[in-house]
């Protein structure tokens, strides 16, 4: 028998589990599709990720009892499950051993320094060597190592950034990508924008994602008489303006007004109730504008109704602005 001095059998067994790890998972089947989601528990305990994955990418699936074991062979490396359970749900421990011939032609193409977690990463999205050879092509930037995991663990992997690519947003770098994704920017959000006629740029789709404008939104406003711009329709969702609030106000006799007059008795406070109970008083043809001065100066309903009993003929909107002011009257 071949003798191993101690020193390189110890260096050999620590390398060998270097590059095995293991942590939790639980697994569940996924409500559309025949799919399951798997949430990984890495083995420092802190860190998770989320995957749904076709039920047709597990292999060699057993069951005993209520014990089932099974697998998941990627590019980068392969999974081995164990747990109590079925397919549709389960929990346990996973066993993760990376794929040595794939790190090696990883390093062909440029990617130095990775590490087990790293491999852990590709494996999980499911990385080729002619998809990261694509991914390479696609984002005007060079790729490392850490600069990959970036855009993998930020949901910017291959598969995004080639529906972003088809969707028109072609040769950006990795951080744009990366950027676009962290705020919701999808290829669909793009397209849907685009087939309404909103051709906007990737900081545009980024402001409109942040500020919570949606197509259904905009496809809203239109039906209610309003084809906003890009900034229109972030500063009417910014304040507050929506469709039913135009309705509303459409309703009690303020219809086709200016988007601007909208917003602007929003942010004074005028509401369909406000108006509707000054209507209620006989005031019935008020503009915009004297609504909103009303509702500055603090003039309610009850107050329109004590200023007329008090005076013998009907109060101009002036009027009760001026007597309201004064303090008058004060019962």
């Amino acid at each position: 028998m071949r003798f191993i001095p101690l020193v390189a059998l110890l260096t050999l067994t620590q390398a060998t589990a270097a590059q095995h790890m293991d942590g939790a998972f639980t697994l569940r089947a996924a409500r559309e599709g025949d799919r399951v989601n798997v949430n990984f528990q890495y083995a420092d305990g802190q860190s998770n990720w989320g995957r749904t994955f076709e039920r047709s990418e597990f292999s060699n699936v057993a069951r005993n009892g209520d014990k089932v074991t099974f697998a998941l062979r990627r590019g980068a490396g392969t999974f081995t499950f164990e747990g109590r359970g079925d397919m549709d749900r389960a929990s346990g421990w996973y066993a993760f051993a990376p794929n040595a011939d794939f790190q090696r032609g990883m390093e062909k193409l440029g990617f130095r320094e990775i590490e087990p977690r790293d491999m852990f990463v590709f494996a999980i999205e499911g990385l080729t060597l002619d998809g990261v050879r694509g991914l390479q092509k696609l984002v005007s930037d060079p790729l490392d190592t850490t600069g990959l995991v970036r855009l993998i663990n930020h949901g910017a992997g291959l598969k995004y950034i080639q529906a972003m690519t088809a969707a028109g947003f072609k040769n950006l770098t990795s951080d744009e990508y990366r950027r676009a994704r962290d705020h919701g920017v999808s290829a669909e959000f793009a397209r849907e924008m685009s087939d309404l006629g909103m051709k906007l740029s990737l900081d545009e789709l980024v402001r409109m994602r942040d500020h919570g404008v949606t197509t259904e939104y905009v496809r809203a406003m239109r039906a209610a008489g309003h084809n906003l711009s890009h900034d229109e329709l972030i500063r009417t969702r910014d304040h507050g303006v929506t469709t039913e609030y135009i309705k509303r106000m459409k309703d009690l006799g303020y219809g086709d007004l200016p988007i601007g007059d909208y917003v602007r008795m929003r942010d004074h406070g005028v509401t369909p109730e406000f108006a509707e109970s000054i209507r209620a008083e006989g005031f019935t043809k008020l503009t915009a504008n004297e609504l909103v001065r009303l509702r500055d100066h603090g003039v309610t309903a009850s107050y329109v109704r004590r200023v007329k009993e008090m005076l013998k003929e009907p109060p101009s909107v002036e009027q009760i602005i001026r007597m309201r002011n004064s303090g008058f009257p004060t019962r």
